[in-house]
């Protein structure tokens, strides 16, 4: 199942559907609950039910969904169309990894926002956290999707 959620398209809403239509759409279908807000519109919210953990992964073009059964704990960076920027894996009270699409390193502009709710939610981050999917890289050890997107080598 979880290889099923590696392998769906990038998004489930088609492509010819944009703005207030795509943000509401998206809506529609996520039971994940807004635990911080941005005055920008922009939110953080934790993933809960089995089909979140899917469709992020759908979209973030991750296996995000092979944490659902775990002890661990999944937030999504989402912009004002609730469109997901950034995972944010849990472990307790530590954060253990931060990734942005495809597990790349999330851009500079996602990382402040993502800090900021560290910070005021007093979170420990692991020294590694913004680091873990380009260690991985250079370990060799990439996932079928950042295979299929840099290539093998």
């Amino acid at each position: 199942m979880v290889q099923d959620a590696c392998s769906r398209p990038a998004s489930l809403i088609p492509s010819d559907v944009s703005g207030d239509l795509r943000g509401a759409l998206m809506e529609e279908v996520d039971d994940s609950v807004v635990v911080f807000r941005f005055e920008d519109g922009w939110r953080i919210v934790e993933l809960l039910t089995k089909f979140d953990y899917q469709r992020e992964g759908g979209l973030m073009g991750n296996c995000v969904g092979m944490f659902y059964d775990g002890p661990h704990t999944i937030y999504s960076l989402r912009n004002s169309l609730n469109e997901p920027r950034a995972n944010i894996l849990l472990v307790g009270r530590e954060v253990t990894e931060v990734a942005g699409r495809y597990n790349t390193a999330p851009k500079p502009k996602y990382t402040k926002r993502v800090k900021r709710f560290f910070a005021e939610r007093g979170y420990t981050v692991a020294p590694t956290a913004f680091l873990i999917t380009e260690l991985r890289s250079r370990n060799g050890r990439r996932t079928q999707n950042e295979t299929r997107r840099y290539g093998a080598g």
